[in-house]
């Protein structure tokens, strides 16, 4: 038997070390089933607690949105919510919100574009001129007309020269037309059937001014023609009559 106690000491130290292992990879202890069903209600309370806490937040969030959306983010107790927008259907284009290009002053007779007046003639009270605004619709350097509208008694067509076509507010047709059947009028009588008539050199310069969808604006009325005062009739004498001789 050798007296070595190298061998007893390793043997001890082996013994040791599998005394901590065992210690270390000891099982836990068993844990009851109720202890293991409270455990379970806790963790289950802990996760309803957080998802209401979350909840919360979100909808705090969205209110604070929503309030600015409607305030314009503007802080205050009396802060109401903008009334909502009306809707309105688009109409037809019209010259109602336009500025007028022209003026025809029925009145005075007379237009007036662009700093310059040009004399007119339009239509007499029986035929008067419809007023209102009025969009340029066609332009023709030469046009035939119907002769009634230059008051002619027989019907037919004749050309006339530097004509602009209008639309009334009434959906009807007019034109402004050089006046050369009576080249006085312009300016000094009305003898047309509602359209209006300018001197042939004022109604070329209009003519090349005026574009398509310009607006005349139409306004006043006809002047009412002074009457003429009736020339009293000659008084006539009797002579009277002698006796016969």
């Amino acid at each position: 038997m050798s007296d070595d106690p190298r061998p007893a000491e390793s043997h001890r130290a082996l013994a040791g070390a599998l005394r901590k292992w065992a210690d270390d990879h000891e099982s836990p202890p068993p844990v009851p089933g109720a202890e293991i069903r409270r455990r379970a209600v806790r963790r289950r309370r802990r996760r309803h607690a957080s998802l209401a806490a979350v909840g919360a937040s979100a909808v705090a969030a969205a209110s604070v949105v929503l309030s600015m959306a409607f305030t314009g983010g503007k802080e205050g107790p009396h802060h109401s919510r903008p009334p909502a927008a009306t809707l309105k259907a688009p109409g037809p284009p019209s010259a109602a919100g336009s500025v007028p290009a022209a003026t025809v002053n029925l009145s005075r007779r007379e237009l007036v574009v662009g700093g310059r007046v040009l004399p007119i003639s339009a239509g007499s009270a029986k035929t008067p001129t419809p007023t209102g605004r009025m969009t340029v619709t066609g332009k023709y350097k030469v046009a035939a007309l119907p002769t009634d509208m230059f008051g002619l008694e027989r019907r037919y067509e004749m050309k006339a020269p530097w004509v602009i076509q209008l639309r009334t507010p009434q959906n009807r047709t007019n034109y402004i037309v050089a006046f050369t059947v009576d080249e006085k009028a312009p300016g000094n009588y009305d003898s047309t059937t509602g359209w209006i008539g300018l001197r042939r050199g004022d109604a070329e310069w209009l003519y090349r001014r005026l574009d398509r969808g310009a607006v005349v604006a139409v306004v006043g009325a006809a002047p009412t023609p002074t009457p003429v005062p009736a020339t009293p009739a000659p008084v006539r004498t009797t002579m009277p009559s002698g006796p016969a001789s």
